[in-house]
């Protein structure tokens, strides 16, 4: 798919209980290419990075925001990027094999920052063609509080939804908002 197209399913409306806001600034600088020297981690590294393993033919971003909370609360987010649909299943069997044989690594960006993060599976919203949850915290977040990645294939297109930990165990996106998504999706790929 195209940006034209992934636009379109960002432009698609609100979904359950989040209103989405499309962004036209690009979501990554081009030199924010990030590596690490872990290989089994290097597919969730890949997902911050602007020039990941995998390359990706499109991305569009959106602010995700819980209804009801006050403007200046934090926002999520909702990635979209399109690859070959080949591309994104190897991209995805790696993902989820990270999620299990990488628990630190240390990022590295050419932007300048160096961070250690731990990962940890979160079980995975029943969405998509196949999806993937995991908590990324960084050393340095503040109380320990990380973000919630859950990345959702709907063929050769990744949704990749980032929300902030909050209290409580850590829950994957839930399954109506990526399954909405999924369909807008299906129906701008025309199948």
């Amino acid at each position: 798919m195209t940006e034209s197209d992934l636009t379109k399913v960002l432009s698609g409306g609100d979904v359950p209980g989040f209103a989405v806001t499309p962004q036209t600034m690009p979501l990554l600088e081009a030199a924010d290419v990030v590596t690490t020297k872990t290989a089994a981690c290097r597919p969730v590294a890949d997902v911050m990075s602007v020039r990941p393993l995998h390359p990706r033919k499109a991305m569009v971003w959106a602010l995700m925001k819980p209804e009801g909370l006050p403007d200046n609360a934090s926002s999520g987010s909702l990635t979209l990027t399109s690859h070959e649909e080949g591309t994104a299943r190897t991209w995805m069997a790696e993902l989820k094999r990270a999620t299990t044989d990488c628990t630190r690594f240390t990022a590295v960006s050419q932007v300048g920052w160096t961070h250690r993060f731990s990962v940890r599976p979160v079980p995975a919203a029943e969405a998509g063609d196949e999806s993937v949850s995991y908590l990324l915290v960084n050393a340095l977040a503040p109380g320990g509080q990380g973000n919630i990645m859950t990345v959702v294939r709907t063929g050769g297109v990744f949704a990749t939804y980032l929300a902030n930990q909050g209290s409580g165990e850590p829950a994957a996106m839930p399954t109506d908002v990526a399954n909405q998504v999924h369909e807008r999706v299906r129906a701008a790929a025309g199948s």
